[in-house]
């Protein structure tokens, strides 16, 4: 069979633009010589596609034709399915991350991390793929290697992973779907470990706090804890001319609020002009606003908090 000539169409019609073993393809009647096709991709040893590509879910599903039922994404790879937010973005080169479930041998294939588990870990089909669910995925995160070779996430990397699971995702057409977790699955999930991460998670829980829209916005509040400041409460509701909103951060009693604007307010101008009647509407109920940009908070918030301290010391001087 050379290079150029199709793949037999029940071939095709069964496999096409999806991935397969060479064992499939040997059954099917493809020959060595065809699978060294350029047109075929070759992901992983004995895995070939139709179709290579940098996506996660695709390259999930290629490996996936190889895995059996006792294996899960885990890790870095399953944070990534359940978008848990994470310092590093994703990378079509970063491995991907597979637990054996049950103590069998784990996984051995070129740029995957294998790891084998004797304990039971939560488990889902996610995506249509086996994923390691969200509560243990998030106490994965905190042990050594789980996103980076011999490295560990800090503790804002796993506080930020907390809000995400425990807050209401929205979506682009303006509903919401329930949070992953709560906070009290998230205590129940760190009390049934012991070992390695559990303090690191502990001293996470501690710090969660549901309702940060974006990975920011709870930096920006671990530093104003940091600081010494009060911690403000988040997602404030603000009872205005329009019904009831809600500032990201804010203090009641000093009628402070604090909204921070990423990129996506600067760039829409829909969003700057929503932005610009949420903090009239904001300062009409009473309070004093507060915008808040990456600049000022990354990488030296010394500034910003020294502003946050004296709007503080001067609203409780009125």
């Amino acid at each position: 069979m050379t290079r150029s000539t199709p793949l037999p169409p029940p071939f095709n019609e069964r496999f096409g633009g999806r991935a397969f073993t060479a064992d499939q393809a040997r059954a099917a009647g493809v020959g060595r010589g065809r699978l060294r096709g350029r047109d075929l991709g070759h992901p992983h040893h004995g895995i070939y596609v139709t179709e290579a590509s940098d996506d996660l879910l695709d390259r999930c599903a290629a490996l996936s034709v190889a895995l059996g039922p006792q294996h899960w994404f885990s890790h870095l790879t399953a944070a990534r399915l359940w978008s848990i937010p994470l310092p590093q973005r994703y990378a079509p080169i970063e491995p991907l991350h597979v637990l054996t479930v049950g103590g069998r041998v784990p996984v051995r294939h070129h740029h995957v991390i294998g790891r084998s588990t004797s304990d039971d870990p939560d488990r889902r089909v996610h995506a249509g793929l086996r994923v390691i669910g969200p509560l243990a995925t998030w106490c994965h995160l905190a042990t050594r290697g789980a996103t980076e070779p011999r490295m560990l996430l800090g503790r804002d990397a796993l506080v930020t992973a907390g809000d995400y699971l425990t807050t209401k995702r929205r979506l682009s057409t303006g509903s919401t779907l329930p949070p992953l977790a709560t906070a009290a699955d998230l205590a129940r999930a760190v009390d049934a470990r012991s070992g390695r991460g559990t303090r690191a998670l502990r001293q996470a829980l501690a710090l969660i706090r549901p309702g940060a829209q974006s990975p920011r916005e709870t930096l920006l509040r671990l530093r104003i804890v940091d600081a010494g400041l009060p911690e403000p409460a988040v997602q404030l509701p603000v009872k205005t001319a329009v019904g009831v909103l809600h500032s990201d951060l804010g203090y009641e009693r000093q009628r402070l609020l604090i909204e921070y604007q990423g990129d996506e307010h600067r760039t829409s101008r829909s969003r700057w002009r929503s932005d610009l009647t949420r903090v009239q509407l904001f300062q009409d109920a009473g309070y004093d606003v507060m915008l808040v940009g990456a600049d000022d908070l990354v990488p030296d918030p010394t500034a910003l908090l020294a502003r946050i301290a004296r709007a503080l010391a001067r609203e409780n001087a009125r």
